[in-house]
C-alpha cells in the first residue's frame, strides 16, 4: 500500500495483525453483501469486537474505511497475482494467455470476497466515493496494464508476426485478445456473484468459453497453413 494511504491510516496500521485482519475480514463481507450505502458501522463493530468510537478512530468515516479496503484490497491481489504470473513459463502466447486466465480464476476461488468487493469497486463504485474511485482506478490501470500486462501476460514478443496475415498487427493481436480475457473474467465474476454458478463448475465453463475465443482469434491473425 501507498506511503501516503499508510500514514492516513497509522493508528490502524499500527494494531497487532490478527486484529487488523479480523477488522478487514469483516467490513469486506459487509460491503460485498449489503453494498456501500446499506452497511452499518454498527454491524461492522459488533462482529469484529470493537467499538464504534475505536473503528472511527482509526478511519474517521465510512467512506475512509471503504477506500482504505480498496487500496488495500487491490494491492494485495495484484502483487499476488503479479507473483503467481511469473511463474508461468510457457512460450506460446495462446496456452500463456490460458494459464493465467486459469490462475486468475483459482485465485478468485481463494479470495472470493475480496475479488467480489474489488470487483464492485471499480465496476460500479458508490456515488459517495465515485471522485476519489475514478482516481485510484485510472492510476491502477496506467501502472498495472502499461508496466505489468504488457510485460509480463500479454508479450509481444511471443506472438509468431512471420505467421501474421498483413492486415493484422501484433498490437491488433494483443488489445482483441486482452479484451476478450478481461471481459470473459468479469462476465463470470459477475456469474459467481449472483450465485448463477458455483465457482469450480465455473471456472470449467470459463476454459471452455476461453479456448474457444482464442481458437478464433489465432485462426483470424495468422495466415491459413
Amino acid at each position: 500500500m501507498k506511503l501516503e494511504v499508510l500514514k492516513l491510516y497509522s493508528a490502524f496500521e499500527k494494531q497487532p495483525k490478527e486484529k487488523k485482519d479480523l477488522i478487514i475480514k469483516v467490513a469486506i463481507e459487509e460491503f460485498v453483501k449489503n453494498g456501500y450505502e446499506k452497511t452499518s458501522t454498527d454491524v461492522i463493530t459488533r462482529r469484529a469486537g470493537i467499538s464504534k468510537g475505536i473503528l472511527f478512530h482509526y478511519f474517521k468515516s465510512k467512506k475512509n474505511l471503504y477506500l482504505y479496503l480498496v487500496n488495500y484490497v487491490k494491492d494485495f491481489l495484484t502483487e499476488l497475482a503479479m507473483e503467481e504470473m511469473k511463474k508461468i513459463q510457457s512460450d506460446d502466447f495462446f496456452e500463456r494467455i490460458k494459464e493465467i486466465v486459469l490462475l486468475k480464476q483459482k485465485l478468485t476461488v481463494q479470495y472470493l470476497q475480496e475479488t467480489q468487493f474489488i470487483t464492485d469497486a471499480f465496476t460500479n463504485p458508490p456515488v459517495a466515493v465515485k471522485k476519489e474511485m475514478e482516481e485510484i482506478i485510472k492510476k491502477h490501470y496506467e501502472a498495472y496494464q502499461e508496466d505489468f500486462l504488457l510485460k509480463h501476460v500479454y508479450i509481444k514478443d511471443l506472438i509468431q508476426t512471420e505467421k501474421l496475415r498483413e492486415d493484422i498487427s501484433v498490437d491488433t493481436a494483443i488489445r482483441m485478445t486482452m479484451l476478450i480475457a478481461e471481459q470473459l473474467s468479469n462476465k463470470y465474476m459477475a456469474i459467481y456473484k449472483n450465485k448463477q454458478m458455483d465457482v469450480m463448475s465455473g471456472v470449467e465453463s470459463l476454459i471452455r468459453e476461453l479456448n474457444e475465443y482464442l481458437k478464433i482469434i489465432k485462426y483470424g491473425i495468422y495466415k491459413p497453413e
